[in-house]
C-alpha cells in the first residue's frame, strides 16, 4: 500500500482532549494573525509563487526571492524537492529514527533508502565516522531534519557542513527539513541552505507560528537554476497557487514578530512543565530534552513498547505518538505545543497512566 503510515495514523487518531500527540504549535485565530483589509486576496499573479510573498520569505531566511519555492507545507516541499533531485534507483541517505512521511515520499519516487542511526544513548547526535561509512558513491541525496523530528535536537551547524562537504565529494545533495528551527527564536542558525552549493532547505508556517491551515510551505535552494527546476516538477500540481493562502501567508511574514512572540508565550512555560514531570518520573523514563523544543522523545524504561500506554492514554481523552511510528517502539513522542493548561491535565494523566501501570 502506497502512502504514509504516519501521516494517516495522525489524521485519524492523533486528536484528544487533552493532545500531547501534537508536534504543531496550538492554532492561531485571525486576530493573533493581525490581519488587515487587503490581506484577503482570490486572484492574483501567482503562477510560481506570490512574488511579495516569495520576497518575504527570502528577506526572513537570507536568500534572494527566486531562490524560494513554494509548496504544500513542509511535505509537499520535500516532496518536490525529491522529485527534483533524485531519479528511480537512486540511493538516499536517511537518518534514523525519522519523520515517517519523509521515508514514504522517498520510496513512493522509487528511491532505495540507506539509513544510518542517531542513537538514544549518544543524546541522538549525528555521528560524522557513521555517516561517511554509509555515505557510498552512489548516494544521490542524504536528508536530515534539524531540529531533529521526533526528538527536538537540533544538530550542530558545523556538523552539517561536515556532511554536506562529504556529500558533495560525492556529487549528493544535502535537504535539512529545518520546520522546527524558528523556535529556537533568535538564537537559532541560519537556514542551513547557507552551508553549501549542494543544499536545499525546506520549512513553513505549520510547526512554530500554528498556520497549518495556510499550507504555506517552501524550498530554499542553492541558485535560481535549482529553484528553477524544481518548479517545473511543480507544474504537474497546477498553473497557479492558492491566491488567498499566499496572500495571508504575507500577512503571517509581516506580522511575524508577533507571531513568534505568541509561540514563545505558549513554549516557555509548557518546556518548563516538561522539565519538572520528566525529573518527577525519572523511575519510569529516560528522555533527551534540547534547551529548546516543543517536542521530546523519551524511552520507557520498564516496557518495550509504548503502544500500550497509548492505548490506556486514549481512554483517558490524552494522546501520544507511539514509538513504533518513528521505528523506535520503546518510545514514544510527547508533543507540548497547545496550551500550558491543556499540556499540565495531560501530563497528569500520563503520570497516572505510568504509575498505574506499575
Amino acid at each position: 500500500m502506497k502512502g504514509s503510515i504516519y501521516m494517516r495514523w495522525a489524521k485519524e487518531h492523533a486528536a484528544a482532549r487533552f493532545n500531547l500527540a501534537s508536534s504543531g504549535l496550538l492554532a492561531c485565530t485571525k486576530d493573533d494573525l493581525g490581519l488587515g483589509r487587503g490581506d484577503l486576496v482570490i486572484n492574483g499573479l501567482n503562477a510560481d509563487g506570490y512574488p511579495p510573498l516569495l520576497a518575504a520569505i527570502g528577506e526572513a531566511y537570507g536568500v534572494p526571492a527566486d531562490q524560494v519555492v513554494l509548496a504544500q507545507g513542509t511535505s509537499g516541499a520535500n516532496f518536490l524537492a525529491f522529485a527534483a533531485a533524485i531519479e528511480p534507483g537512486d540511493e538516499v541517505l536517511v537518518e534514523t529514527p525519522t519523520y515517517e512521511p519523509i521515508l514514504a515520499a522517498l520510496r513512493f519516487l522509487g528511491a532505495k533508502v540507506r539509513r544510518f542511526a542517531r542513537r538514544f544513548q549518544e543524546g541522538w547526535r549525528v555521528d560524522l565516522e557513521n555517516v561517511a561509512r554509509a555515505l557510498n558513491e552512489k548516494v544521490r541525496l542524504v536528508v536530515l531534519t534539524s531540529p531533529h523530528n521526533p526528538s527536538g535536537v537540533l544538530i550542530d551547524p558545523d556538523e552539517v557542513a561536515e556532511i554536506g562537504r562529504l556529500a558533495a565529494e560525492r556529487d549528493a545533495w544535502v535537504l535539512v527539513d529545518e520546520v522546527y528551527r524558528d523556535i529556537w527564536f533568535e538564537e537559532a542558525p541560519p537556514s542551513h541552505v547557507h552551508l553549501g552549493p549542494n543544499f536545499l532547505a525546506t520549512a513553513s508556517l505549520t510547526k512554530g507560528y500554528g498556520l497549518s491551515g495556510l499550507r504555506c510551505g517552501w524550498i530554499l535552494c542553492p541558485t535560481t537554476e535549482v529553484a528553477n527546476e524544481i518548479r517545473r516538477v511543480n507544474d504537474f500540481m497546477g498553473s497557479v497557487g492558492s491566491m488567498p493562502s499566499e496572500g495571508l501567508a504575507l500577512a503571517a511574514f509581516r506580522n511575524l514578530p508577533r507571531l513568534a512572540a505568541r509561540s514563545r508565550s505558549i513554549l516557555d512555560p509548557n518546556l518548563r512543565l516538561i522539565h519538572a514531570f520528566l525529573a518527577e518520573h525519572a523511575e519510569y523514563l529516560d528522555c533527551v530534552v534540547p534547551r529548546r523544543s516543543m517536542m521530546v522523545f523519551p524511552r520507557l524504561r520498564r516496557e518495550k513498547d509504548s503502544e500500550v500506554l497509548h492505548d490506556w492514554l486514549r481512554k483517558w481523552e490524552t494522546s501520544i505518538v507511539p514509538g513504533k511510528l518513528f521505528e523506535e517502539p520503546q518510545h514514544f513522542r510527547l508533543g507540548f505545543a497547545v496550551s500550558p493548561e491543556e499540556v499540565q491535565e495531560g501530563l497528569q494523566r500520563l503520570s497516572q497512566a505510568l504509575r498505574r501501570r506499575r
